[in-house]
């Protein structure tokens, strides 16, 4: 796949993430996304596999420039039921990044706002 710079970030996946973007004082409604999405993995699961562990050495790397930079920060929800798969997302996904820089909170149920 050919790389595509989105907003001064160098990306494979860029239209997929475009999609998941939120601007400043939009809303989002997570009830208007499909959660059987697979998000644009990139093939079978040997290839998102690859592709996974490229983008958790520079999600590293992203995270050292966003710390250096002071101005902007990432936020990642993740919505599932009760044993789908939240703790292991967190813990494949933040692997390559410095566990100081990293939050993790849980919610309640959400409201009908």
């Amino acid at each position: 796949m050919p790389e595509v710079t989105y907003r001064g970030v160098v990306t494979d996946h860029a239209a997929h993430v475009r999609r998941w973007l939120v601007e400043p004082g939009e809303r989002l409604r997570l009830a208007d996304h499909d959660p059987g999405s697979d998000a644009g993995a990139p093939g079978d699961k040997e290839e998102t596999a690859a592709a996974s562990a490229e983008l958790v050495q520079r999600l590293g790397e992203w995270q050292q420039k966003l710390w250096a930079e002071q101005r902007r920060s990432l936020l990642v929800v993740l919505q599932a039921m009760e044993a789908g798969g939240k703790d292991g997302t967190i813990h494949h996904v933040f692997t390559g990044v410095n566990p100081q820089g990293v939050r993790v909170s849980s919610f309640k149920a959400p409201t009908p706002e």
